[in-house]
């Protein structure tokens, strides 16, 4: 259990959360108590992101009383580890109470490697990167089209839905 931070006691001060593919928000709820003699009031309750948005079930808390925060990450086309705080403020004197919220989005493909070059001059050869699909999904990839006329491209399928092989190579290594 989380020791006292500011006039509330949490607790936990940090919610870790996997999230799935697709997955467009995560909910996630700290529970804390109010354990001092009197009322406390939240003022404020600040989140490090706009994709974080923090509440609570009411804003003032009698002696003994306990409460909600309800934590809201909109995921968007992220993917990774992301740590994100909610600060909250009371009317209380001293620190405000900062809760940490883990989330990690494994990514849909992975893909190896993650960059090619051709250094200037060099052989205009061929280059692979090889695409594998995360263990839970199966994705059908169709077709590639190369962004930028300097470049040929084209996918080999090893498994339908699970592995693919992109082929790229330069026109020409001529200029940078």
């Amino acid at each position: 259990m989380a020791g006292p931070l500011s006039a509330l006691e949490w607790k936990t001060t940090t919610a870790e959360l996997e999230l799935k593919p697709f997955q467009g928000k995560a909910e996630l709820e700290f529970t804390f108590s109010n354990r001092t003699g009197r009322p406390v009031k939240i003022v404020d309750l600040q989140t490090s992101c706009d994709c974080l948005v923090a509440t609570t079930d009411r804003t003032d808390y009698a002696p003994g009383a306990e409460g909600r925060l309800h934590a809201e990450f909109t995921v968007g086309d992220r993917f990774g580890l992301y740590e994100r705080t909610v600060t909250v403020v009371t009317d209380e004197p001293g620190a405000p109470a900062k809760l940490v919220v883990k989330l990690f989005m494994p990514p849909l493909a992975t893909l190896s490697p993650r960059t090619v070059e051709w250094p200037a001059g060099a052989e205009a050869s061929e280059r692979t990167v090889d695409i594998a699909i995360a263990p839970t999904l199966h994705i059908a990839l169709g077709e590639v089209i190369s962004t930028a006329d300097a470049f040929t491209v084209r996918l080999e399928t090893l498994e339908p839905g699970r592995h693919y092989r992109l082929h790229v190579a330069p026109r020409s290594t001529a200029q940078p």
